[in-house]
């Protein structure tokens, strides 16, 4: 599970971070993993807490909604 909790903040943050971030597909993709990240499970959530602290990013879960 820790490895697909950082391969999907990786690819979250190489999403929000592309020079075209604003485009419509980009921002419904985001959308679209938060509100799945939302029906976690409290150990997939802490998983993926983990996961962004272990990356230096501490604010991803609260940016997706996750805390």
């Amino acid at each position: 599970m820790e490895v697909l909790a950082r391969t999907l903040i990786i690819a979250c943050k190489y999403i929000n971070d592309r020079s075209n971030s604003d485009s419509d597909e980009d921002v419904a993709l985001l959308e679209t993993i938060a509100s799945e990240l939302g029906a976690a499970s409290e150990a997939e959530k802490q998983c993926l807490i983990q996961a962004a602290k272990a990356l230096g990013d501490e604010e991803w879960p609260e940016e997706l909604g996750i805390l």
